[in-house]
């Protein structure tokens, strides 16, 4: 028996996010997964001065803007050529950490729990459609009690980053050429106070959460999996033109790592909502075409050397070290706890590391490039921002997101993104199962559809290459 289901929209996630599974004899066989709200940042870039970068760019998401901040810096730092100073890449990192913290503590208790926990009947868990739960009372409800325990973890983490950056999301100091807020010692002191609680929750809460549900739900260890292309930008920058990284950046393929080409990034709207403009009157571009035949995602197809790779906390914890595994739906979750716990003692030595003084900027005002690219990890992955400037203003932006690469439709030769492929051959053991089990893979990608939607020029091309 062949069936198509749609799950629409999937909910506990940022942004719009709907999928189709075929199942045939209990088992998924083919499934296609749709961002179904459109954006376009890159046309609302066009024409702007490059120094709105910053500050427009974080708009494209709420949840984890500083990323979108921090790369455009970076950016803007290879446009004026800035030396950065260690005051001020401390300074930076702390923040970007800070933002780290509050997604992953999120997403882990308001975004996964609900799959696994009996959440009590009441707004916002309301009839809950749980059918695999599987926690003891006790267990289960001391999950609900960190739940709402981490909401106050999370806030902190907010907290920290308001403190330098003015204003969470969209905060305002970390710009190009390095932070326009002072570190003074009572805000030193205040994010000290802040992360040790914190480091509290996530030590006595959040790792121990993480281990009891990957126990108890163990078979999702073999759930999931991708076909392990791992891929990561590298994490926290330092060195007086951004050019170290604390996380190094690496292309695992066939168990082989290597440093990543940029020059080897494709994108491909075959099954995407976008089409060529050639009209000879103005310059080729892609066009939104939501009728377009055979397309279901305003996501384009973006792939490494020919290749979908997977991207997000489990690429950066394996090809870091930190983490040996396979690459299932429960990996993912526990490799975000494991970098949460890693990331709060960073954040800590690089506290006591920053020292009290006026705000670590020094911004120049010469463009000495007009072609720029910039990359970083964020919280799910993967984030290329590029501009071709003229004039001192913005010709062509744009962005590649971590979700693009996770949730990426087929390419023109039928080949599937990485959480389609996870979805592929996952064993449907009875039909109330369905969504409970496509939730939970999906989920664990930590989906972010705000970030996904965007359009950029093709160059007279459909698979358009940086």
């Amino acid at each position: 028996m062949t069936e198509r289901v749609t799950f629409s929209p999937i909910t506990r996630l940022s942004g719009l996010l709907s999928a189709e599974a075929t199942v045939e004899n209990g088992r998924i066989i083919d499934a296609n997964t749709s961002s179904t709200m459109f954006r376009g940042y890159e046309w609302i870039m066009c024409n702007r001065k490059i120094t709105d970068a910053v500050y427009l760019t974080q708009r494209v998401c709420g949840i984890c803007s500083l990323a979108h901040g921090a790369v455009s810096s970076y950016l803007l730092d290879q446009v004026f050529d800035n030396d950065i100073s260690e005051n001020a890449q401390y300074l930076r990192n702390i923040m970007y950490a800070a933002d780290f913290l509050q997604n992953h503590i999120r997403h882990f208790y308001l975004f996964s729990l609900p799959d696994f926990v009996v959440m009590p009947n009441k707004p916002p868990f309301l009839n809950q459609n749980l059918t695999d739960a599987r926690l003891n009372a006790q267990d289960n409800q001391r999950l609900v009690n960190n739940y709402f325990e981490a909401i106050k973890a999370s806030q902190k983490s907010h907290e920290i980053l308001v403190l330098f950056g003015g204003k969470a999301p969209h905060q305002h100091s970390f710009v190009h050429g390095g932070v326009a807020v002072a570190p003074t010692a009572d805000k030193i002191n205040r994010a000290l106070a802040l992360l040790s609680d914190i480091t509290e929750f996530v030590r006595g809460c959040m790792i121990p959460d993480t281990e009891l549900i990957s126990s108890v739900y163990g078979d999702y260890y073999k759930i999931g999996i991708t076909p392990g292309r791992l891929l990561s930008f590298g994490l926290f920058r330092f060195g007086n033109k951004n050019e170290e990284v604390i996380w190094r950046s690496g292309v695992l393929n066939e168990n082989k790592l290597s440093i990543p080409d940029l020059s080897l990034i494709h994108e491909d709207i075959t099954h995407s909502w976008y089409e060529v403009n050639r009209d000879i009157t103005s310059q080729p571009c892609l066009e939104p075409a939501p009728f377009k035949p055979g397309a279901y995602s305003w996501i384009k197809s973006v792939k490494y050397a020919h290749n979908f790779f997977e991207v997000g906390p489990l690429a950066r914890m394996v090809i870091n070290g930190f983490y040996r595994g396979s690459t299932s739906t429960m990996d993912r979750i526990y490799a975000r706890t494991l970098e949460t716990s890693l990331i709060v003692q960073l954040m800590k030595d690089w506290l006591t590391q920053l020292i009290p003084g006026p705000p670590p900027i020094e911004q120049k005002s010469k463009i000495v490039r007009e072609r720029v690219i910039a990359v970083t990890d964020a919280m799910r992955g993967t984030l290329l921002h590029s501009a071709i400037l003229e004039n001192e203003q913005i010709k062509e932006y744009n962005i590649i997101t971590p979700t693009v690469w996770n949730f990426s439709p087929k390419d023109q030769y039928g080949n599937r993104g990485p959480v389609e492929s996870a979805l592929i051959g996952t064993e449907i053991p009875s039909n109330d199962m369905l969504f409970t089990i496509l939730g939970r893979i999906i989920r664990s990608f930590d989906p972010c559809l705000a970030c996904a939607t965007h359009v950029l020029d093709a160059n007279h091309k459909k698979s358009v290459v940086f």
